[in-house]
């Protein structure tokens, strides 16, 4: 099979990109991340912490829009279209996760710019935000290849973003010594690295879970493809 092309690709990417456009719930899912992002502005961060904003970002953007571009394709029927031209599974995978991580970068740069942050704290989240992202990302393509519409990505995904928002509420009413085990979790390091002056010792577990799924995706993707 042959590659496909610069332009391909281009067109490729323009196409997931038009079909957000037509997404309901990608595109509800965007709003409410908005005004969550926008009604912080009248909370104190004590009460409502930087880290639940961008974890309701994560879960209900990242994810879903991910899953919903993979899904989609199977009910346009266009998979097989796509790969005539060219494409396979693989190459389609990564021009949507070009457009979620696009759609994600702006609702996070936006909420940068309405809370001014100095460049630590900016720099903190990013590195903090990296390992969540690409997880939320390999979350929604697992759920988008194995359902079979976009209600059954909701359905498949709900329960990943309730449990990530359930470990948030935690997390909000946590106290030092108590409910340690949540430092298992990478919310854990989001919450309380971003405002750390010293944000190199919450890298590791956000890191080393992003390191396990991601060997974990690709296993189980490549066995998938030995299968068809």
């Amino acid at each position: 099979m042959r590659k496909p092309t610069f332009k391909q690709w281009q067109a490729l990417i323009y196409k997931d990109f038009l079909d957000l456009r037509w997404n309901g719930q990608v595109q509800f899912n965007f709003i409410m991340s908005l005004l969550i992002t926008i009604v912080f502005l009248w909370f104190p961060r004590e009460s409502f912490p930087i880290s639940f904003v961008i974890g309701f970002t994560f879960a209900m953007v990242t994810m879903f829009t991910q899953g919903n571009l993979v899904v989609e394709e199977r009910e346009q029927g266009t998979f097989r279209r796509l790969h005539q031209v060219g494409f396979s599974l693989k190459h389609m995978i990564i021009s949507k996760m070009i457009v979620t991580l696009f759609v994600t970068t702006i609702l996070v740069l936006l909420f940068l710019i309405f809370y001014r942050f100095d460049p630590s704290i900016s720099f903190n989240l990013i590195m903090l935000s990296i390992p969540v992202v690409l997880i939320m990302i390999l979350a929604g393509t697992f759920i988008g290849l194995n359902a079979k519409n976009t209600i059954d990505v909701g359905l498949y995904g709900t329960p990943i973003a309730l449990f990530y928002l359930f470990l948030e509420g935690l997390l909000m009413s946590h106290h030092p010594g108590r409910m340690d085990w949540l430092g298992f979790f990478p919310n854990y390091h989001l919450y309380y690295g971003v405002t750390s002056s010293a944000v190199t010792r919450h890298l590791l577990v956000p890191y080393l879970w992003m390191t396990i799924i991601l060997l974990l995706f690709v296993w189980w993707f490549k066995k998938r493809q030995t299968r068809t």
